[in-house]
């Protein structure tokens, strides 16, 4: 990541996830869960989870792989690395690690890991290429990568209409779409070139669709919007527009949420890819 982007996520990034760490994590966590399955870690493997957040894959997995493995989570967050490392020690989960650093960089270990994943942890590095090229040498040959990313925004009904309704009110800022961001590996044809230049081979693109709640389980629709002003820094676009605007845009959200509140929860389509290479050694 640049410089940057590490200072955002040590510093604003990285506190307004922990602040929202319980609402992001149900919003995810069925696809965290989903991505294990996936996966099928096995006893005895050794994987590197990155972008670990506040470690709740970490922990999985490393209940997967024992007896006998071990995980190493790392993010470039030192108050995620931080939380994971309580949670850790709460669950007295003894055959995993954290480790505060930027993957792209690091050095981990030639071919210390049998296998890595991420789920959403790696679409913001600086330049894909060297992260991936970099990560591939801590796998063994014949180590694979199983990651989730999300798939195109228009597939992804929790960001495709928040875009919409905001965007009513204010000019939201634009993203490089091959730019650090969430949906920088939504296209599998420029995901899959850029494994493969990196090194990977195999590569393989698997849907996941679910519905997911906005805000986490148990929002309701007034909670889910304030949650994505707050936590996706949405309000403070429309704090510049004055605030008749925000309460406006507020109320237009949660008016746009209430259709998919269900069973206690704004219950939303979303689409991740499931991604797979192979390091052929």
């Amino acid at each position: 990541m640049s410089d940057i982007e590490m200072e955002d996520w040590a510093g604003e990034i990285g506190d307004r996830w922990l602040m929202h760490i319980d609402r992001f994590e149900s919003m995810i966590g069925q696809i965290g869960t989903a991505l294990l399955d996936f996966a099928a870690f096995k006893p005895g493997e050794r994987v590197v989870d990155v972008g670990c957040g506040g470690g709740p894959t970490t922990l999985g997995i490393a209940r997967a792989v024992a007896p006998g493995g071990s995980v190493t989570g790392i993010d470039i967050a030192p108050q995620l690395i931080s939380e994971a490392e309580q949670r850790r020690l709460a669950a007295g989960q003894d055959n995993c690690s954290f480790v505060c650093a930027d993957a792209q960089r690091a050095d981990l270990g030639a071919g210390a890991f049998d296998r890595l994943t991420s789920r959403f942890g790696v679409m913001f590095f600086e330049d894909s290429l060297a992260a991936f090229t970099n990560m591939r040498g801590w796998l063994k040959p014949g180590g694979d990568a199983v990651f989730a990313c999300w798939g195109p925004p228009p597939e992804n009904t929790w960001i495709a209409l928040v875009g919409q309704v905001i965007g009513q009110f204010a000019e939201v800022p634009q993203r490089d779409p091959s730019g650090p961001g969430p949906f920088r590996f939504a296209d599998p044809q420029a995901t899959g070139a850029m494994l493969e230049a990196a090194g990977f081979s195999d590569v393989s693109f698997t849907p996941h669709r679910a519905e997911q709640p906005l805000g986490g389980a148990g929002s309701s629709p007034a909670e889910a919007a304030g949650f994505v002003l707050d936590s996706l820094a949405m309000r403070g676009v429309l704090e510049a527009q004055g605030g008749v605007v925000v309460a406006r845009a507020e109320a237009a959200l949660v008016e746009a949420l209430t259709p998919y509140y269900r069973d206690g929860s704004v219950m939303m389509p979303g689409m991740s890819w499931f991604v797979r290479a192979r390091n052929p050694g």
